[in-house]
């Protein structure tokens, strides 16, 4: 298993605020993606995925559930 080194966290930080940027998600979207994100990532660690893969599986659950989220907020 590789160890995380520092530049990578904050490659990812850097990313994760620009993509953000000002907007302001409802509070659906919020919940969303950090229920998808961390269910995602625990269910990944939990079958035995490597740390890339835990990675990855948080971002496309963050994403679909903020997605998913986001759409509740404009109902």
């Amino acid at each position: 298993m590789k160890m995380l080194n520092i530049k990578n966290i904050l490659v990812a930080g850097a990313t994760v605020a620009l993509m953000t940027g000002c907007a302001q998600p409802g509070p659906e979207a919020t919940k969303g993606a950090l229920i998808g994100g961390a269910g995602a990532a625990g269910v990944t660690a939990l079958v035995g995925g490597s740390t890339s893969s835990v990675l990855t599986a948080a971002a496309v659950g963050a994403v679909a559930g903020g997605v998913y989220g986001d759409s509740k907020d404009k109902q």
